[in-house]
């Protein structure tokens, strides 16, 4: 006769529940050219219409992101479907692109300390 025997794989439910989920939201927050969008990164608008408007992520849930205007406090919702590089989508802007941040110190200036 033939004996079975069953041996379970299976991730408790929880865990594996909690894992689609962040999966999930993780999807939801990446664009469709593969950038996951988080909090802290500056994105410029790419519609001429709006004269380079740069925004700074505040949050990101659900495929929306909480954005402030770079040099204001205009706060608003952005889609993350839209931020693609289209003329009326968003640009990620990399950090060689800002024009101020740390103060950096050029070879010919000495630093006194």
């Amino acid at each position: 006769m033939f004996q079975t025997t069953f041996v379970s794989d299976a991730v408790p439910t929880e865990t594996s529940a909690q894992d689609d989920d962040a999966q999930a939201q993780q999807e939801k927050n990446t664009t469709r050219d593969g950038i996951l969008v988080r909090r802290g990164q500056i994105w410029e608008e790419l519609d001429t219409r709006q004269g380079k408007r740069r925004v700074v992520i505040e949050s990101v849930a659900d495929g929306e992101a909480q954005v402030r205007d770079h040099y204001g406090t205009k706060h608003s919702t952005l889609s993350v479907s839209r931020m693609h590089r289209h003329s009326t989508g968003f640009r990620l802007v990399e950090p060689g692109e800002l024009k101020y941040g740390a103060p950096t110190v050029s070879s010919d200036e000495n630093t006194q300390l």
